[in-house]
């Protein structure tokens, strides 16, 4: 059935153009007439010529009743989407993964990328795919960076560049996760006053974190300063969580006290303003470790942490990053309460989201505490084992609190 030839040919005919009008110099009118007849099948970027040709959309030409159908597919595939980033369970995320890739595989044949939801199920197959499978190649995804910015959809172009940039950095190439989100920064330039500005931030953010990565402090605080610049000026709070908790730590890495206390002000008059569970509990992090680090509150650590339970009460499972078991086994530690440290941090790990080398190398301080927990405990195996994990961990991070505590560490059981 030649529905889209005689589709094109009824509007050509409409529109009262001629063949020779339509093609003008991009197409041969002997295409035309064979894609007309049905015996020849326009290439996208030909079916685009046309349609601009003929001042319609693409979608008309070639909505046969497929395009209402995928358009309620994409709507269920977005849902799922959103639902997927609040699920914890690893087995219940697996779950839904397969279900998103079989719900969408029926319609790949459907799915040509004419418009943005159908490039957008390409791209979320594709994501899933690599979800299960970590190793399935990167090259295909750059072409949907081409086809959204083909339909003006520089957004989420730019967070195209994000996932490229998360997937350096789970590799831990700091450089190549810079190199990437310096080309999409770049790229967006000639558009950035059509875009959302929250994926503007996104871009600052990620370019802070990145030029903080690899210890170039000047650029990291460039992007920083026009990131809050740009959320003052537009009176958006997205993100400033974020970024105050950034601040917060590296001025913790670099032993600037005076900065710490700064920020951890400015983020406890942020979890106050804005009375999100999350932002509250991103404060806790904070707060904990500078309670730690800074005022050496030791014993209200636990309390501390009972309290913001109490609290959030149906937000417990936030309380399960494993940043609360590092916290109050330090706070043990520091209590010379050796034995409980240990006991405390028996389920210490290395969350598998982590990548950046500050937030890995306070992980890893916590392995030198458990290290010297052990060491003081007369446990020199597992003292042994667990300062060199940490150390190997840090030696090609910058110089920071953390890593000093590692070494000293490392010297004081070993030699």
């Amino acid at each position: 059935m030649n529905i889209l030839g005689e589709r094109i040919k009824k509007l050509r005919k409409q529109k009262k153009l001629t063949q020779t009008e339509v093609v003008g110099e991009r197409l041969t009118k002997g295409m035309l007439s064979l894609i007309e007849n049905g015996k020849a099948q326009p290439s996208m970027e030909s079916l685009r010529f046309i349609a601009n040709q003929l001042n319609v959309d693409v979608d008309f030409l070639i909505d046969d009743g497929t395009l209402t159908m995928l358009r309620n597919l994409y709507t269920t595939i977005e849902e799922d989407v959103e639902r997927r980033k609040l699920i914890r369970d690893p087995e219940e995320l697996q779950s839904l993964t397969i279900k998103i890739i079989e719900k969408i595989e029926p319609y790949l044949s459907e799915i040509q990328g004419t418009n943005y939801e159908q490039i957008r199920l390409r791209e979320v197959y594709f994501l899933m795919n690599r979800t299960i499978n970590k190793a399935k190649s990167l090259d295909e995804y750059w072409k949907f960076i081409d086809q959204y910015e083909e339909i003006h959809a520089y957004s989420q172009m730019l967070r195209c560049y994000f996932y490229l940039c998360q997937a350096a950095i789970e590799q831990r190439n700091y450089n190549e996760t810079l190199a990437i989100l310096k080309q999409g920064e770049k790229r967006i330039e000639p558009y950035e006053l059509m875009m959302d500005p929250m994926v503007i931030l996104d871009l600052y953010y990620n370019l802070t974190i990145s030029y903080s990565a690899v210890d170039n402090t000047r650029m990291s605080d460039h992007y920083l300063q026009k990131a809050l610049n740009m959320a003052k000026k537009k009176q958006i709070f997205y993100r400033m969580d974020r970024f105050y908790h950034l601040l917060f730590i590296q001025s913790i890495a670099n032993e600037d006290i005076n900065k710490c206390k700064e920020y951890i002000e400015k983020l406890m008059l942020l979890s106050e303003f804005a009375d999100d569970p999350a932002i509250s509990v991103r404060y806790l992090y904070s707060k904990l470790h500078y309670m730690n680090i800074v005022e050496k509150k030791y014993a209200q650590i636990v309390m501390e942490i009972d309290h913001y339970k109490t609290k959030l009460q149906d937000y417990l499972f936030l309380f399960k990053n494993p940043i609360f078991i590092g916290e109050e086994m330090y706070a043990e530690f520091k209590l010379q309460n050796y034995s409980k440290a240990l006991q405390v941090g028996t389920a210490l790990t290395i969350p598998d989201y982590l990548h950046h080398p500050i937030d890995l190398a306070k992980y890893y301080q916590f392995f030198a505490v458990r290290a010297l927990a052990s060491y003081y405990e007369k446990d020199e195996v597992a003292a042994k084992r667990d300062i060199i994990f940490a150390k190997n961990g840090v030696e090609d991070f910058p110089e920071t609190i953390y890593k000093k505590f590692i070494y000293k560490a490392f010297n004081e059981i070993f030699i």
